[in-house]
């Protein structure tokens, strides 16, 4: 997601996640996505560590970095 997505951006963007996710925080990842504005779909792809948001209006993909980090969730740059 990161080097090629602009910093606000609207539609699917892919984000590789680093580590395990277990089934627990894959909720909390959900539920804190789908609180932010203008996202309309978030899916979690444990096995190959890929997060799918789509975003209906245009969201500032550092907000989207910071929940995860506040998850302790780590992402491949």
């Amino acid at each position: 997601m990161m080097r090629a997505t602009p910093r606000m951006f609207v539609g699917p963007v892919a984000i590789e996640l680093v580590g395990q996710i277990c089934t627990h925080l894959g909720a909390a990842l959900g539920d804190e996505l789908r609180a932010m504005p203008g996202i309309g779909r978030c899916e979690l792809d444990r096995d190959a560590r890929l997060l799918l948001i789509t975003a209906r209006q245009p969201v500032d993909r550092t907000s989207v970095l910071d929940a995860l980090e506040a998850l302790g969730i780590a992402v491949r740059t």
